[in-house]
């Protein structure tokens, strides 16, 4: 159910900086869900130095290093008072130091910045580092993604996910962080083209803030099939041990 003059409207904050995980992957499924089930949808970015515009229907955090933060964290303060506003009635997805950007403070042994304190947890960087499959169980279901991260989290009130298999072997321990508004995660992939479920709920999300309703299309159904081939995959090599470049 649309209405033809409306569309559902996604901002990326920092697509340069906090992009550098297949994060764009991210925008294009959410992008094809929503247009493949009738729903236009306009993709905007926000750059530092850019002027923040009107309030989304969904904002897309990436994943960087702790320089990225260091070089969006000035421009990211600056509008902390609105980003603020629209994350108590707008969803927003974070995916690692874009979640990190989110939380009270990023702790680093080079040392440490403020977060714009949008959830109340503290992002521990320079923790032993997690590099694999993932597998976690979450009220979006069963999701599956690859971590590829040295942080922890600490003062969460409710994870978005709980590790139930890495390559150690099984594991119970939490990912990531979830509010009324954000969904927020450690892990990649990218995670949307992984986890259809997931992305059909940011969608859905989305198209709700924009006052519309979205009923995912039966043409998804091919992305569907691919995504249970890749994760199965992805799980049956959970155990698989992979090296990382420091």
């Amino acid at each position: 159910m649309t209405d033809a003059t409306a569309d559902v409207r996604i901002l990326q904050l920092y697509p340069d900086e906090l992009g550098v995980t297949g994060d764009a992957g991210n925008l294009d499924v959410l992008r094809t869900r929503l247009e493949r089930s009738g729903i236009p949808v306009t993709v905007e970015t926000h750059r530092v130095g850019d002027e923040l515009g009107a309030e989304p229907d969904l904002v897309v955090i990436g994943n960087g290093p702790l320089s990225a933060l260091r070089r969006v964290h000035a421009d990211a303060v600056a509008h902390r008072e609105a980003l603020a506003a629209w994350a108590s009635r707008t969803p927003f997805f974070a995916v690692g130091a874009g979640l990190e950007l989110l939380c009270t403070r990023i702790e680093d042994p080079s040392g440490g910045l403020d977060g714009l304190a949008i959830v109340s947890a503290v992002a521990h960087r320079g923790r032993p580092r997690r590099v694999g499959y993932a597998i976690a169980e979450s009220n979006d279901g069963r999701i599956t993604g690859f971590e590829d991260q040295a942080t922890e989290l600490t003062g969460v009130e409710t994870p978005f996910a709980t590790i139930v298999r890495d390559v150690t072997g099984a594991v119970s321990r939490p990912d990531g962080i979830r509010t009324e508004t954000v969904t927020g995660t450690l892990l990649q992939g990218p995670l949307l083209p992984l986890n259809p479920v997931l992305a059909d709920r940011l969608a859905a999300s989305a198209a709700e803030h924009a006052g519309m309703r979205y009923v995912p299309a039966a043409s998804l159904k091919e992305f569907d099939t691919l995504a249970d081939h890749a994760t199965d995959l992805m799980r049956s090599h959970v155990a698989s041990v992979f090296t990382t470049i420091q």
